[in-house]
């Protein structure tokens, strides 16, 4: 073989060592999306838990029960308790949608999460807030929610009960 025959043959096998390191390139570049939204999902499933558990606190639960029909049914601090909450809620899926539209989660994911904000703005007194908020809030995101919103079927939250 000559100078130039070894020459050619470096040249081929340098493309196909380029080829195979872009491939792994790119394989390693698909897990680590996946196991950036894999955390993600976990990030927002915790924050999403901690949030709900406001529910739980002794007294909140009656708030937030006597306040779904619509702000009127509350008085001074407990009208503050359930506007920040449903606030809060705002601002988590806010954050969702946002992160969704930038690739963060899986539609099939962020439907069936949203669907939990939904039926939670069905009720007036979610719906009361969001007009009182909505100012704070990415216009593209209350767009899509008040679309949603006058889709959706009311449903009831939790089943029929004394509380």
């Amino acid at each position: 073989m000559t100078l130039q025959d070894w020459g050619a043959l470096g040249e081929i096998i340098g493309a196909v060592a380029i080829i195979i390191s872009l491939i792994y390139v790119g394989l390693q570049i698909r897990q680590s999306t996946l196991a950036s939204r894999a955390a993600t999902s976990q990030a927002y499933t915790s924050q999403f838990i901690s949030s709900i558990s406001a529910l739980l606190e002794p007294g909140f639960s009656d708030i937030f029960w006597r306040g779904l029909p619509g702000l009127q049914n509350l008085q001074g601090s407990e009208k503050v308790a359930f506007v920040s909450f449903v606030s809060i809620v705002l601002r988590m899926f806010e954050s969702f949608y946002l992160q969704k539209k930038d690739g963060a989660f899986d539609t099939r994911q962020f439907d069936g999460w949203s669907m939990t904000y939904i039926d939670l703005f069905a009720n007036a007194g979610p719906r009361e807030v969001l007009e009182i908020r909505k100012h704070l809030f990415n216009v593209h995101f209350i767009e899509f929610l008040h679309e949603r919103i006058a889709k959706s079927v009311p449903r009831d939250l939790y089943p029929k009960a004394d509380i």
